[in-house]
């Protein structure tokens, strides 16, 4: 799935139309491998996933070395629900970004080719964006703890069951929001309704009762 959305560029260039493509959708067919595209020259590619608050996030980035002669640095900026700036660097080559989530919303993972738009050229561009239990090394976990590999697969399996859980409260909680929002909706316009009513009865009656008087006075009735 892809969207077309309206963002602030990077920089101070204003606001920038970019194609915005759910992450979800298709990191989950790739699994470790990531996600390879190629960048055309002044063009922006943004990478859009639903994330959960307090939330691990871990991410990697590679951009191959230009054939070109000319000059066509790739930036790449991370940011939040609201817009705030997570990570951001310029002339990439690899690098690696991690953060835990503070609000649950749309993480944007944005990569800007700044080459010249009069060199139609491109460069490839590789990536990989976990969050939650895939974020997690547990080879770490094993060697500091000192598990074995049984003991690691009984503390993965426990945290993939408080995954699902917080997962099913947080969708109760959104199943909640949007209830009361439909709720409330209803009630707006009920009231609205009764008000229309109330104001085209008014109106009705005050033109009979004009029409009345001024045909009394006309002497037609």
């Amino acid at each position: 799935p892809v969207s077309i959305k309206m963002r602030r560029g990077f920089g101070s260039r204003g606001l920038v139309l970019v194609q915005v493509v759910l992450l979800a959708a298709i990191v989950g067919e790739r699994g470790a491998e990531g996600l390879g595209f190629d960048l055309v020259s002044s063009r922006v590619k943004c990478f859009s996933e639903e994330i959960s608050g307090n939330t691990l996030v871990v991410g990697t980035y590679e951009v191959e070395a230009s054939s070109s002669s000319q000059s066509m640095p790739i930036e790449v900026q991370v940011t939040d629900p609201m817009e705030k700036v997570l990570h951001s660097k310029e002339d990439i080559s690899k690098g690696s970004f991690a953060f835990t989530t503070t609000i649950a919303g749309d993480y944007i993972l944005c990569f800007h080719n700044k080459g010249l738009t009069s060199v139609q050229d491109q460069r490839h561009v590789k990536f990989t964006m976990k969050h939650g239990i895939d974020a997690k090394d547990y080879s770490k976990v094993m060697n500091s703890d000192h598990l074995s590999p049984l003991q690691t697969n009984i503390v993965k399996v426990r945290d993939q069951l408080t995954a699902i859980y917080d997962e099913m409260i947080d969708q109760k909680h959104r199943e909640t929001q949007l209830r009361d929002l439909a709720e409330a909706m209803c009630e707006r316009v009920v009231a609205f309704a009764l008000f229309t009513i109330f104001v085209l009865t008014g109106t009705g009656a005050w033109q009979a009762h004009y029409l009345h008087n001024y045909f009394r006075r006309k002497k037609i009735i």
